[in-house]
């Protein structure tokens, strides 16, 4: 059985789903491999336009399994293990560029909950909740994702939020009812599907490059970089078939060219 399940599905879409549910999906050195295994082949993958994170089973991920802590009391450098294996995952060290859906099912606790922090969009089911508890094993996790001071606070303090007071705050952009979490998800990346792709990946894109600047960034700045980007968008295919299709009152189809 595969720790991490690729499924590429039609029409450009990639599911990657944590298979480790009699853990809870809780990451051991293996899983976090295999994560970042499927996140390669999704970032080299010019077919695969966007990707679908999730979970099988009652959990999204419960974070760190216990053989991270095993290591860490045996005086192995577990945190500089991990950092080393994340730092070779696109995703995770935040060099991946394209568009990732998070669909939340159950809870997202520790590493699980920066997963979900660093993608674009965020579906999560009624029941689900997010926390970061290593303050209470004497350790702890910073990474408020761009939030309200007192939102981040309550998380790195390890506060339980749960998903409908994630939405209040801007932390997911979805609550739906648990069984319908990951409809909710595909349906929303069919929905991105129908955007033009290279307009779409730029744009969120630059949204994520601003968010893991680490320092304001000037609005001149980004007005200039932007209106370069969108005058080379304006000489693509995409963009005289997105043109043409709308004068034409057709369906385009887009080649992100």
């Amino acid at each position: 059985m595969a720790l991490v399940e690729y499924e590429k599905k039609g029409n450009h879409l990639v599911v990657v789903r944590l298979n480790r549910p009699e853990k809870l999906n809780a990451f051991d050195m293996d899983m976090t491999v295999a994560l970042g295994e499927a996140w390669i082949r999704y970032r080299d993958d010019d077919d695969a336009w966007i990707a679908i994170l999730t979970g099988t089973g009652r959990a999204f991920t419960a974070g760190a399994d216990k053989s991270w802590f095993d290591m860490a009391l045996k005086g192995q450098d577990s945190v500089g293990i991990f950092l080393d294996l994340t730092s070779k995952d696109p995703y995770w060290s935040g060099h991946l560029d394209k568009p990732v859906i998070t669909a939340v099912n159950g809870f997202a606790i520790g590493a699980g909950l920066d997963l979900v922090l660093r993608s674009d969009l965020r579906i999560a089911g009624e029941s689900a909740w997010f926390q970061q508890p290593e303050v209470e094993r004497g350790n702890f996790m910073l990474f408020n994702d761009n939030l309200p001071h007192a939102i981040a606070a309550e998380m790195v303090a390890g506060f339980r939020i749960s998903a409908k007071r994630a939405y209040d705050v801007g932390m997911i952009n979805r609550v739906t009812s648990d069984e319908k979490v990951m409809d909710t998800a595909l349906e929303l990346a069919g929905e991105l599907l129908t955007r033009v792709p290279l307009a779409l990946h730029h744009a969120l894109k630059t949204l994520r490059d601003i968010k893991n600047a680490g320092t304001v960034v000037p609005r001149s700045m980004i007005d200039q970089y932007t209106t370069t980007l969108s005058k080379a968008l304006m000489n693509t295919e995409d963009f005289k078939e997105a043109t043409s299709a709308l004068l034409e009152k057709r369906k385009p189809t887009f080649k992100k060219k």
